[in-house]
């Protein structure tokens, strides 16, 4: 019986603690500030410091023509990665992915240098995309 009454008192007890658990945050004006300070600083940004995987870089005649032809080629063969052409005198390039890490554009540039023999990862400035 002495267990009984343990038992029962234990159980009033702890569902009436159970009930308790609403929580509010107190958060202070200048916190939320600063965060809309932040966000509004890193939605201007467009390029980063970043990697891509270099396909190509010609210089000479119908370069850019045979440039752009690659580009189409790439973006059948892989549509998910954004490629793009770039003009540096007097090399027109083909540059391909926005990478922030060497290794993410190491994972894709095994397939890529299958089908294009030559393509290196270099550093380069991205598109700025959020998580």
């Amino acid at each position: 019986m002495k267990n009984f009454l343990i038992i029962f008192c234990f159980f009033i007890v702890s569902s009436s603690l159970f009930s308790q658990s609403n929580v509010t945050y107190d958060i202070e004006k200048k916190i939320t500030t600063l965060e809309e300070i932040h966000t509004n600083a890193w939605s201007k940004v467009s390029k980063i410091e970043g990697y891509r995987i270099q396909v190509i870089s010609l210089s000479g005649a119908n370069s850019k023509a045979i440039v752009e032809n690659m580009q189409i080629d790439f973006s059948t063969k892989f549509p998910e990665i954004p490629a793009y052409v770039t003009y540096f005198e007097p090399n027109f390039r083909l540059r391909v992915g926005d990478f922030r890490t060497k290794l993410e554009a190491y994972h894709l540039f095994h397939s890529i240098n299958a089908l294009f023999p030559g393509a290196f990862i270099i550093k380069d400035k991205i598109e700025y995309l959020p998580k």
